[in-house]
């Protein structure tokens, strides 16, 4: 099934709001195991609609519209359509009597150009709109199927969701069967990963990589006609690309890393403290960013100054006057001074030069030092970020968490 997505106004086209419908749609359509072959956006202009809806028909066999549906001149999205079609456009009456009691409700009067709202082509089938007045509508174009909703994210979201996905659902019953599983990589750059996967795959299979920095997702992608077969050749696939990875694989589908490591600290029963300095509260904030974090996070000290470090966490003057801050002894001890303040089973910390400035010939900006400490000892790790300064402080507080995740699976 060949699918397009078609977005419509002046605002997305002047640059004034980012199109998020097309993303949002093509997202649920992939895990619905439909591919989007086109995405396209157009002006609210009469001639540009008809043409874009022209050849949506001529090469799709699905179309999600969204856009144009409301109470003004320039939404004509039902007008055109009624053109293309050769129907006229009718009141949905569910819906008119729905405003007519909402605009009473809220004492608001009933303009005319209020009933622009309500009114699909004569040989549609209406979507009542759970989230807003304009209804939706299902029209055949040509020989596709489309699917036309508000330009409103909520409301197209709504009328997606109680109507579309069914109805796509049963659509695509008959097409092509699409398996997929989504690997997320942290550790190697998107060429050591395809060439760790050279000649994966084949005429049924392909892979695709995504950089979603600072991790890679690597996606393997199964079509057939038999649904069993596609399931078989995804598990086969399956074992090949984690023989092939090895652990630079930390989990899959939409699972963070901090996600997966508070599940490794849940299944285990151990508690999490952290100690930042330049990345300044950001891993603190990328471990409680998953619900539940409660259960294992005890948490965190942000310590940028030396006498911060000194005081809050036992740092030793001499390290920082002999080593200085950035260093292996002074995150080692950092983390010491957590664990043992916050009594959690595993502290991490993390110090360095995040630039633009400060950085040494001996110690250059991008120079961090990660520690981590638990039950079964200290892990030490010094890395030499590149980037820019947002970019090192992520980086190391992803290499941080993937520290720690090997340090709980081995505890």
């Amino acid at each position: 099934m060949r699918a397009e997505i078609f977005t419509i106004g002046d605002e997305l086209c002047r640059g004034e709001i980012v199109d998020t419908n097309s993303s949002w749609m093509a997202d649920r359509l992939w895990e619905m195991g439909v591919t989007v072959h086109w995405m396209t956006s157009c002006r609210d202009v009469r001639e540009d609609m008809i043409r874009a809806f022209r050849e949506a028909a001529e090469r799709a066999d699905l179309i999600l519209v969204s856009g144009g549906l409301g109470p003004t001149e320039d939404d004509l999205t039902v007008d055109v359509v009624c053109e293309i079609v050769g129907a006229e456009a009718v009141t949905h009456e569910p819906s008119l009597l729905r405003m007519k009691d909402r605009f009473e409700r809220a004492g608001y009067q009933l303009t005319p150009n209020n009933l622009r709202q309500v009114r699909v082509p004569a040989s549609a089938r209406a979507l009542m709109n759970p989230a807003g007045q304009a209804p939706g509508f299902e029209v055949a174009l040509g020989q596709a199927t489309m699917f036309v909703m508000p330009g409103v994210p909520r409301e197209m979201q709504a009328i997606f969701d109680a109507y579309v996905v069914e109805r796509v659902t049963a659509l695509a019953a008959s097409s092509e069967k699409i398996r997929k599983r989504v690997y997320r990589v942290f550790g190697k750059g998107e060429s050591h990963i395809d060439h760790a996967l050279a000649g994966l795959g084949g005429a049924d299979a392909t892979l695709h990589y995504q950089v979603a920095f600072p991790e890679t997702l690597v996606k393997v992608v199964v079509r057939d006609r038999d649904a069993a077969a596609a399931e078989a050749r995804l598990a086969e696939l399956d074992r090949e690309v984690r023989a092939r990875l090895g652990i630079m694989i930390y989990g899959e589908g939409k699972d963070s890393l901090a996600t997966v490591l508070g599940r490794a600290l849940a299944a285990a029963g151990r508690t999490l403290a952290v100690a930042e300095s330049c990345t300044g509260g950001m891993l603190g904030s990328l471990i409680t960013d998953v619900p539940g974090s409660s259960r294992y996070f005890v948490g965190g000290y942000i310590v940028y100054a030396d006498e911060a470090k000194r005081r809050e966490l036992g740092v030793r003057a001499d390290t920082l006057a002999r080593l200085g801050a950035v260093s292996r002894e002074c995150v080692e001890e950092m983390a010491a001074g957590a664990r043992a303040r916050a009594g959690a089973d595993f502290a991490a910390a993390i110090s360095g030069i995040a630039g633009p400035d400060g950085g040494t010939p001996d110690k250059p900006v991008g120079t961090v030092h990660i520690a981590v400490m638990g039950p079964g000892g200290t892990a030490h790790k010094q890395m030499l970020f590149p980037g820019a300064r947002d970019q090192i402080r992520r980086l190391a507080c992803y290499w941080a968490m993937a520290l720690l995740l090997r340090e709980v699976g081995a505890s």
